[in-house]
């Protein structure tokens, strides 16, 4: 594909997932989509991550998705307190899902499941609190970089 800019048919409507999974957790969401991965994947995410300042989260329980469109790669990334509370496995899973849905091209329909799925979890973990929580990453998609 290329343009990544439509990628999602409905990118409102991810926007939209993202706020009203943010609305009952202190924590955050990113999509950030790329039409190819430089190297291995984690790393990537990795340095996306950094880019995106998502390690200044006070609360440390930023999760990015990373998408390489072209390179068909996925990689879900959680900081230091929401991993710990998660861990690889649940990652895993969600990658997997994710995966089955865009092998069906059903990339809107995935992505908003992860979304919302991700947003059950860092709200058990970490609940909205309305005396201290602010909405401290954008919530549109990011496109390369």
């Amino acid at each position: 594909m290329s343009n990544i800019h439509s990628f999602f048919k409905q990118p409102e409507a991810i926007v939209q997932a993202i706020q009203k999974a943010e609305l009952k957790t202190s924590g955050e969401i990113k999509i950030h989509l790329e039409s190819r991965c430089s190297g291995e994947v984690m790393q990537h995410a990795t340095e996306i991550f950094h880019y995106l300042k998502m390690q200044d989260l006070p609360q440390k329980n930023g999760v990015l998705i990373y998408i390489s469109i072209s390179d068909h790669k996925i990689c879900i990334l959680g900081d230091a307190n929401i991993h710990s509370k998660v861990g690889n496995d649940y990652w895993d899973g969600t990658v997997f899902k994710l995966s089955q849905h865009f092998k069906k091209n059903q990339f809107d329909k995935g992505i908003i499941e992860a979304i919302l799925e991700i947003g059950e979890s860092l709200h058990t973990h970490f609940p909205y609190d309305k005396d201290n929580d602010t909405n401290d990453l954008n919530d549109n998609i990011s496109y390369g970089i």
